[in-house]
């Protein structure tokens, strides 16, 4: 024997194991690898996953989520007359609602909603079997819970992460709700039409009745839905909508929900669509004041509140009246007169509520309210003031001042048609609107004191106490212009302009109501009573003539401002103070078109509208005391002064006596 073979022996075995130990080596490095591969695809594919996957909210916050703002506006009466945004119907518990409302959504959504915890392993199964048969997707696997995490928590994107998220979120869904509450849930906030959620809200849109009141084929109707709420939109597609409808029947036939003879009469009297009842006000009609009344209720709320109901104080028919005298009078005369916009203001004296509001012919061309935005020169209307500050400073509708050329520092006012009238009184000053003496007044009681009374009665732009302001010079808006003039139909006491009553949410939950406010003082009750009778007077023989309402009794004053930019009327009855302003957006001269023409047409056609059937009555003011004899005499000195002066200039001339100064009426 050779004496090598064991050290041959030894050296293949250690060789054999040595292949063996590297072989070993070589499969746990492979090992090693794939458990790293592994682990990293885990890692990597949980964070896919999971990324982006929102936490579950509470309860509260559940009924609030991904929900836009939406208003609905209610006029004086509590009819619904607006709205904006998605309807969200009033939630509804379970006990509120027939049983068959929910279970016809059990029936086709998940039968088995009360034997899964949020994920039905059965459901997927049956899906994908149905589909993979079909060749397409024939069937869903989503639970009730699964739907609900879609619509509310995630987005709509089709992925295999969104799928995998929207499971894990339901299964936490179920943990933290009980299944009554996630129903109740589902059934407030599922999709059920373009920009209409919960069964209440599409109840009201699609039956014009409660969802508390739907009868079983309505139900099922309701619930045929969700699967795709536009293509089974019952108002454009009732055929396809309600032949799913009828497949919802047969499976709360199925699922032993319903009787044979309730599916028999629920076929025989399909649901019925209501027809789509002309709104009370048009959309465009309300807009301008929709953006008012929106922006002052979130300021009064604030804005975390995204379903509101506003109760308003707007009056239907006044709303419609006012754009339609606006619109009609604009539209009538926009290229024969050159005027193209035009805005009103009607207000209820004993409130201060604002009636109506038009800020613009066309809302969708222009959203920009020339009611309540819109800062322009009120033009003569504005002398309303200077008189009322100068009873308050001791004169009287009977004092006389006289129509003359004037100047005062170094500014020449100027009446409407360049002529004088010479001594006359206040009341006639007012009444046909005489520049020189408006502006001789305001010089001797002072321009501030006409600034301040027209900020006491409500006027909120700057007043610049200059003596321009005699004859309107500061900007200021319609809305501020009415409720100031408002003062003298209350004999003295001042409202604030409103328009929201109250506030709730679509819970019936009371956010804001507004509380009685009593009106101020702005003005003595003696002088109201007189501004109000020379105001009288502007409509009974004055610039305002064309505003008579018949036997109706009306005061107020038209205003123009130069090169005829801004036309203005404001007058007010026992019952309304209303304002009415027309123009141009860009400045630019209308046709010789005075306060006296357009907007008393437009004022007149409104206000004959609003009384309609209302009782006549008087407005607070003294007759005129033009009869008085000591006045009458006080009339005629001066005018024999002002008739001797002449003459005497006219001899001195060589001239023939040219009479009295001739008789003019102003703006």
């Amino acid at each position: 024997m050779n004496d090598n073979m064991p050290t041959y022996r030894a050296d293949i075995d250690v060789a054999n194991d040595n292949k063996t130990r590297k072989k070993r080596n070589i499969i746990l490095a492979v090992l090693a690898v794939l458990c790293l591969i592994a682990t990293f695809g885990y890692f990597q594919t949980r964070y896919y996953l999971l990324d982006g996957m929102p936490n579950l909210p509470d309860k509260a916050t559940m009924w609030e989520m991904n929900l836009k703002p939406n208003m609905t506006l209610l006029d004086k009466d509590g009819n619904v007359i607006g709205h904006r945004g998605p309807l969200v119907g009033e939630p509804l518990k379970l006990t509120d609602m027939p049983d068959y409302v929910s279970n016809a959504f059990l029936a086709i959504e998940d039968e088995r909603f009360y034997e899964h915890a949020g994920i039905d392993q059965k459901a997927i199964i049956r899906a994908v079997f149905a589909n993979t048969k079909a060749g397409g997707k024939a069937q869903g696997g989503s639970t009730l819970t699964q739907q609900l995490v879609k619509t509310m928590i995630l987005t709509p994107e089709k992925t295999y992460r969104r799928k995998f998220q929207e499971a894990l979120l339901a299964r936490d869904m179920e943990a933290i709700l009980s299944k009554p509450e996630i129903l109740e849930l589902y059934l407030n906030r599922i999709s059920l039409g373009p920009q209409i959620f919960g069964v209440e809200a599409a109840a009201q849109r699609y039956f014009g009745k409660s969802a508390r009141e739907i009868n079983l084929s309505e139900a099922a109707l309701l619930a045929a839905l969700p699967k795709a709420p536009s293509r089974y939109n019952p108002v454009t597609n009732y055929e396809g909508a309600w032949t799913r409808g009828k497949l919802v029947l047969d499976r709360m036939l199925v699922n032993e929900m319903i009787s044979y003879d309730a599916l028999t009469n629920a076929l025989e009297a399909p649901p019925v669509i209501a027809e789509d009842a002309a709104p009370l006000i048009a959309p465009d009609v309300l807009g301008y004041a929709f953006d008012l009344i929106s922006e002052q209720a979130h300021g009064l709320i604030g804005s975390n509140h995204k379903d509101l109901i506003v109760k308003t104080t707007i009056d239907t028919k006044l709303q419609n009246a006012a754009h339609e005298s606006i619109n009609s009078i604009v539209s009538k005369n926009e290229k024969s007169k050159k005027v193209s916009e035009g805005a009103l203001v009607s207000i209820d004296n004993t409130s201060g509520a604002i009636r109506a509001m038009v800020g613009g012919r066309d809302y969708k061309a222009s959203k920009f309210n020339r009611a309540s935005q819109a800062k322009r020169q009120p033009g003569s209307s504005f002398k309303a003031f200077v008189y009322a500050a100068a009873l308050e400073d001791g004169f009287t509708p009977g004092t006389i001042r006289i129509d003359q050329p004037t100047e005062i520092a170094d500014w020449a006012p100027e009446n409407y048609t360049k002529r004088y009238r010479g001594p006359m009184t206040l009341r006639e000053a007012l009444k046909l609107s005489i520049n020189t003496i408006a502006a001789q007044v305001t010089a001797e009681i002072g321009p501030t004191r006409v600034a301040n009374i027209a900020t006491r009665f409500g006027i909120k732009t700057e007043m610049r106490p200059e003596y321009s302001i005699s004859l309107g010079s500061s900007e200021t808006t319609l809305v501020d212009m009415t409720s100031a003039y408002m003062v003298f139909a209350n004999e003295g006491l001042s409202h604030q302009p409103y328009f929201v009553e109250s506030i709730t949410d679509t819970a019936k939950k009371t956010l804001y109501t507004r509380r009685t406010v009593s009106p101020v003082r702005a003005y003595p009750v003696p002088y109201a009573r007189q501004m109000t009778s020379m105001l009288r007077d502007v409509i009974d023989s004055g610039t305002g003539y064309g505003a008579q309402l018949g036997s109706r009794q009306a005061a107020g004053k038209t205003g123009t401002t130069q090169d005829y930019r801004d036309a203005w009327f404001i007058g007010f009855t026992a019952q309304y103070t209303t304002g009415v302003w027309m123009g141009n957006d860009d400045n630019s001269s209308m046709r010789k078109i005075t306060g006296g023409l357009l907007p008393v047409d437009a004022w007149k056609k409104y206000m004959l509208a609003a009384h309609k059937g209302l009782k006549k009555k008087p407005i607070n003011a003294p007759d005129p005391l033009i009869e008085d004899p000591r006045v009458k005499a006080q009339i005629a000195f001066y005018a024999d002064l002002e008739e001797a002066f002449i003459t005497e200039r006219d001899v001195a001339s060589g001239a023939k006596s040219a009479g009295g100064g001739a008789r003019t009426a102003g703006r």
